[in-house]
């Protein structure tokens, strides 16, 4: 049985690998989220393959191979989370905070030098010892990367539900701009997390190999979306999308009274507003962004925002969406 899951988890890792490649030479969509989900790919390809190299004993000829992959398997999720931070900003930079995803890596690398500075033939010894039972520093490592991985994939899932919320503040039809695709399959990551740990309490050298294989099938389907995907937000400019402070979850008490929105201007372009969408059905668009409305009301996109959400108390998409529900009523009651 064994054999037959270390051969599904090479074909997986083989097809990360292909993926990864593919990404990296990929010349359309988002190339700085394409190249660190190449680098995520990539990585977990490596550990795979380190997997199945330990799993299948083939290490004890090679022994200076062995453990190689573990610092790797610390940072799994560092570059998921990048590629998710690459993907939902228009401007995305490397900033100095970002080396601390990549810490465990150097923290497990050192935690392994004393392995890594045995002969080969206490090596051998010492990973012919392991299957009878996992060493304890084996142990703490694999609960370290654990923790480590468990809280990327937790940043990763706050991102999109960020996400979520700017999108329904930009686009008028928001669904092809959805990163749902990605919380599924953070789902099935921390499902497979999950299913890793309880596994290992039984039998910790099939922990490894179920858990790849099931990630394997997550990869292949992760690996095709996300070669689909476009540029979320290729079609607006920066200044377009509001800041984390200008969201309606976090919306804070007082900031409209300092933004000019008031009176007889606030009223002039509730106004205006109303005639475009009655007058020239600019609804009817499915393409219809924040910044193309702001630009024929001569205001600025915030402003726009910000005078739905104060005013209307709704996103950009629920206004217009109301728009076309109403439009969608009249066409059914037209005889």
């Amino acid at each position: 049985m064994l054999n037959v899951l270390n051969l599904v988890t090479l074909v997986g890792a083989v097809q990360g690998i292909f993926f990864g490649l593919v990404l990296l030479g990929l010349p359309r969509g988002n190339r700085t989220a394409n190249r660190w989900l190449a680098v995520f790919l990539l990585n977990f390809s490596v550990c795979m393959v380190g997997v199945v190299w330990y799993v299948s004993r083939w290490v004890l000829e090679f022994p200076h191979l062995g453990l190689v992959h573990v610092p790797f398997s610390a940072v799994l999720s560092a570059p998921l989370l990048l590629y998710i931070l690459a993907l939902t900003q228009k401007e995305f930079r490397l900033r100095g905070w970002h080396a601390v995803l990549f810490l465990p890596f150097a923290l497990v690398l050192f935690w392994e030098i004393p392995f890594y500075g045995l002969p080969a033939a206490e090596k051998r010894a010492y990973l012919l010892a392991s299957y009878d039972g996992f060493p304890l520093p084996w142990k703490i490592s694999f609960a370290f990367s654990a923790l480590c991985n468990f809280v990327c994939l937790i940043a990763c899932y706050l991102v999109i539900l960020r996400h979520e919320r700017v999108i329904r503040e930009v686009y008028s039809s928001p669904w092809n701009k959805t990163l749902l695709w990605t919380r599924h399959f953070l789902h099935a990551g921390m499902a497979t997390f999950v299913a890793c740990v309880l596994i290992s309490f039984v039998d910790v050298t099939w922990a490894y190999p179920v858990a790849n294989l099931l990630f394997s099938v997550s990869i292949y389907i992760f690996g095709y979306r996300a070669i689909r995907q476009p540029d979320i937000f290729g079609d607006v400019q920066a200044d377009t999308l509001p800041e984390e402070t200008a969201l309606p979850a976090v919306r804070q008490v007082g900031r409209y009274e300092k933004s000019g929105l008031s009176g007889d201007k606030v009223r002039e372009w509730m106004e205006k507003l109303e005639r475009l969408m009655q007058e020239e059905q600019l609804y009817l668009d499915p393409a219809l962004n924040l910044q193309q409305v702001a630009a024929r009301l001569g205001v600025s996109a915030h402003q726009l925002s910000q005078l739905l959400n104060r005013f209307r108390g709704e996103s950009f998409a629920d206004c217009i969406n109301g728009y076309r529900i109403d439009h969608f009523k009249r066409t059914l009651n037209d005889p």
